[in-house]
């Protein structure tokens, strides 16, 4: 009986099939497959504050010197003047016959130039809110031209005008048009100093020279080749000259801690300049932009884009670290930060006017 027994344990061990380890067993398990992240947006709790609306599109949005007043101008030639305080309307100023482009403060906050594609510049008094005097030049007399004169003026646009800047004395006013010309004006008198004639681009932008007296001038030119940042001294004469020459300059910024100069032409890609003008990379964008402009102290670039956003650049490291929504669909066509507060204001093409109450550095 003992010897059947034994012989029964035997067979049943033999049939019964062997557990076999599972084939990751004395493994360690793998961690599970995370899709990349997206980079966290720093500016994800930023809410937009409505400030007014034009009746049409804001072309542009700027600061007064202390950041005590933002003016706002739209594409029915209205400017207006709104309290950094208490964020209310304080001026509205009317004259021009077509969209005005910018605005610029004199120096001491005193006087503001406005800019129109009427061909005029307008120079205003900030505090009683009247006009001081119009700035027009007057056509040439074409009975005194040479055939290549007149050729030459048959072939120059209009003299709409695009931007302005004060010398940093106040005495000068500088601005930029379509009919391939830079000028000077004497803000005293009204009377024109200087044509700084550059043929075949158009002049978007005029800024005071970051590094020194001066100019500092942008363009859009039909020639491939042309340099497009062009540095004057203050009578006019061109010192240096830089540029991307298959990309115009629409837009331009200047870095507030002296490093940079930030050129746009509305595509994908921005083009990061030294103060002197020398190329310095490309950036790329992830879709058209319409301005922009540095924070206060220069840490971050804001772009101005479509949909009401505003891409942020962290300017140490030229990446792109979070998105600001101004909470409607319009296009964003203009940004400012305040010097004082550093509060980011924006000017959208329905004609909102909105700020966040936050510094933008």
């Amino acid at each position: 009986m003992t010897r059947w027994l034994a012989v029964a344990v035997f067979l049943l061990a033999a049939c019964t099939p062997e557990k076999t380890p599972p084939v990751d067993a004395g493994r360690k398990k793998a961690a599970p497959a995370t899709s990349k992240q997206a980079p966290k947006n720093l500016f994800a709790g930023w809410t937009a504050v409505e400030l007014g609306k034009h009746l049409k599109g804001v072309t542009h949005v700027g600061y007064s010197p202390d950041g005590k007043l933002l003016v706002s101008c739209d594409r029915a030639g209205v400017v207006k003047l709104w309290r950094g305080d208490n964020h209310t309307l304080w001026r509205e100023l009317k004259g021009h016959g077509a969209a005005v482009m910018m605005a610029a403060f004199s120096p001491d906050g005193k006087l503001l130039a406005t800019v129109s594609r009427d061909e005029t510049a307008r120079l205003w008094d900030v505090g009683q809110g009247k006009l001081v005097r119009v700035l027009k030049d007057k056509p040439p007399r074409e009975k005194d031209m040479s055939e290549e004169e007149l050729a030459r003026y048959a072939a120059t646009p209009k003299p709409a005008m695009n931007w302005a800047a004060f010398s940093a004395d106040g005495k000068r006013l500088a601005t930029a048009g379509d009919d391939f010309a830079l000028k000077i004006w004497d803000v005293a008198s009204g009377r024109k100093l200087a044509t700084i004639e550059d043929f075949g681009c158009h002049q978007r932008r005029v800024l005071r020279r970051p590094d020194g007296p001066g100019w500092l001038s942008s363009a859009g030119c039909a020639d491939d080749g042309v340099s497009y940042l062009k540095f004057w001294d203050e009578q006019g004469n061109l010192v240096n000259q830089g540029g991307d020459a298959q990309h115009d300059a629409h837009f331009v910024a200047l870095d507030p801690a002296g490093r940079f100069i930030v050129a746009a032409d509305g595509s994908l890609a921005l083009t990061t300049f030294s103060m002197q003008g020398s190329q310095l990379r490309r950036l790329l964008l992830p879709g058209y932009h319409f301005c922009v402009t540095f924070g206060q102290r220069g840490r971050y670039l804001a772009v101005g884009a479509e949909a009401g956003k505003i891409w942020v650049l962290e300017v140490e490291t030229w990446k792109r670290v979070g998105t600001i929504d101004c909470g409607h669909k319009a296009a964003v066509d203009s940004l400012a930060v305040s010097p004082s507060s550093g509060v980011l204001a924006a000017g959208l093409r329905d004609g909102r006017v909105v700020y966040f109450d936050r510094p933008f550095e």
